[in-house]
């Protein structure tokens, strides 16, 4: 409910403000087709220190922007994706391996396919499922299922599957240890992952808000003085 509600004030906020600039500069932003790699916007996300961008406006977060230094959209995504307290160890995962590329070691050509977006780090339950259909064949839609049973930690449902898993694994080529490793890390990472969609939608409000408050300040700032008391802010 409370993601609900923060999502619903920056709407408000990006619409009031689009409205805003077409009433003072006869300008018609499409919020939808702005570009997403705007040198000007990541600079201020990477040095604005204020709390009047709904997502992003705590301290922590701050202090995970100043330590991951974003310059492209799937880092803002990441940073939603990974926005939790049980994710420290992700987040350091991700934040070297961003910083090392070279250095980071796949299991296989199969999983750097699927990860490389996300320098190694398992994030989205999206790649929980393609790592599931990749490596055993596994349909897809039941791979679906599988990837939700992992999430909601259903271990009954999990101990049958990960036969299953297994077994299809090996057909692939694949030794059984080999297979009870992968199973593993699926398992052990795809419980904390969030889907896609969600941190895509939750960083492109958040981008939107920047791109906004980089070209616009004062409609942006205007657009927030109905809505939230932005007087440590400004």
């Amino acid at each position: 409910m409370e993601d609900r509600i923060e999502c619903n004030v920056l709407l408000s906020i990006i619409n009031k403000c689009v409205r805003l600039v077409r009433n003072r500069h006869g300008v018609d932003i499409d919020i939808y087709s702005l570009s997403l790699d705007d040198e000007k916007v990541y600079e201020l996300i990477n040095t604005d220190i204020s709390t009047d961008v709904f997502g992003l406006e705590s301290h922590g977060m701050h202090g995970c922007i100043y330590m991951l230094k974003p310059t492209e959209f799937r880092h803002l995504a990441a940073l939603q994706a990974m926005w939790r307290p049980c994710l420290v160890q992700k987040f350091t995962e991700y934040q070297r391996n961003k910083e090392n590329p070279g250095e980071i070691k796949f299991h296989s050509d199969l999983e750097e396919d699927i990860l490389k977006e996300s320098y190694g780090v398992v994030l989205y339950c999206e790649q929980v499922i393609e790592m599931i259909h990749r490596y055993s064949g596994i349909p897809v839609d039941v791979s679906k299922i599988i990837a939700r049973y992992i999430r909601k930690s259903m271990k009954a449902e999990l101990d049958v599957w990960k036969s299953v898993f297994i077994i299809c694994t090996k057909r692939s080529g694949y030794t059984k240890p080999q297979a009870e490793v992968i199973w593993d890390r699926i398992i052990s990472e795809g419980e904390s992952t969030i889907y896609r969609v969600r941190a895509t939608y939750d960083a492109m409000l958040t981008y939107q808000c920047f791109w906004l408050k980089t070209y616009y300040p004062d409609e942006y700032r205007d657009a927030l003085v109905p809505l939230v008391n932005t007087e440590d802010s400004w």
